[in-house]
């Protein structure tokens, strides 16, 4: 006989949003030390990767669970980049807001639900996402933290980084579970939580 433990759905979802943030605090800055050469300032990168993890923790987890994922993930990095509280709980808003509200504005506009084997879908999403994104934290930015307006460019430079990459995630997340059959359990996933 084993003796194994079985979480309840409650117990599972709060362990895989705990999983989830810190993936995401070790991709953030694991892209901050790998692209520090594209950063325009710690909040600002040519190249952003976690975009997709944040589109991702969305779609799969659902919004209420990929936005605690983010968020906490979120938090977890303001003691690294040195924010005060009150900033990072905006900031970290902003982040984890951004995909949810991305995710929603999609259905709107197309009128179904995303399909996640199609990349299209998965890049016109990223698209939305980035936008709103960098208008939610540049909104932020200007009343909360003025100081953080560096260049005129940086709105564009990071609608062009989240967009970067949540679209090379998008098409090697695509290219992946296309090559080991892997759809049906990620749509089952999804599907539990839409």
């Amino acid at each position: 006989m084993g003796c194994g433990v079985r979480l309840g759905f409650y117990q599972e979802r709060i362990l895989l949003v705990i999983v989830c943030a810190v993936l995401f605090s070790a991709t953030h800055l694991g892209n901050a030390w790998l692209f520090e050469y594209l950063s325009v300032s710690k909040h600002i990168s040519w190249l952003y990767l976690p975009a997709f993890l944040r589109l991702m923790y969305v779609l799969v987890l659902g919004s209420g669970w990929g936005f605690a994922a983010i968020f906490l993930g979120s938090l977890a990095l303001a003691v690294n980049l040195s924010d005060q509280w009150s900033q990072a709980l905006v900031n970290a808003a902003c982040s984890a807001l951004s995909p949810v509200l991305a995710v929603w504005l999609f259905r709107i506009l197309k009128e179904r639900s995303l399909i996640l084997s199609r990349l299209r879908d998965l890049i016109e999403l990223s698209l939305l996402y980035a936008l709103l994104n960098a208008l939610l934290h540049h909104i932020n930015w200007a009343v909360q933290q003025p100081d953080q307006f560096l260049t005129a460019l940086q709105l564009p430079i990071m609608v062009a980084g989240d967009l970067l990459g949540a679209a090379l995630g998008a098409a090697l997340f695509t290219m992946i579970f296309r090559h080991f059959g892997l759809y049906g359990l990620l749509e089952r996933l999804s599907k539990d939580n839409s």
